[in-house]
């Protein structure tokens, strides 16, 4: 699967590229959301994994700009967050997320969180 992460925190990019690599995925990634809309536009993943606290463009409005572009209607998008309240697994929902999963991600199950949200 092609997966494109997009996080200002550059550890926890190389960890979830690691993790997810080591599953068989292809990964690309970048560090702002505002950079990320037209590497998502050319490279078409199946999935986003996007921080929702970023600067300049949050995970919400990248959510909302991706969902906003018919070419990329079956992309699959996943919020990755320390933000573990309802309220944010909400909002993301209502942004346009497929699914929400709370940091820190946990090593022996974060690959198959994601492949069990994309295929479901």
């Amino acid at each position: 699967m092609k997966i494109t992460i997009v996080d200002d925190d550059m550890d926890l990019i190389a960890a979830m590229t690691a993790i997810l690599e080591a599953a068989g995925h292809d990964i690309s990634s970048e560090a702002t959301a505002t950079t990320a809309i037209s590497h998502i536009v050319r490279r078409r993943p199946d999935c986003v994994l996007t921080d929702l606290m970023m600067a300049q463009m949050n995970g919400l409005a990248l959510c909302e700009e991706l969902r906003a572009k018919p070419e990329l209607g079956d992309l699959k998008i996943i919020v990755v967050s320390g933000q573990a309240s309802e309220y944010w697994q909400d909002q993301a929902q209502k942004a346009g997320a497929d699914g929400y999963i709370v940091k820190p991600i946990d090593v022996a199950t974060f690959a198959s969180e994601v492949e069990q949200i994309v295929g479901g």
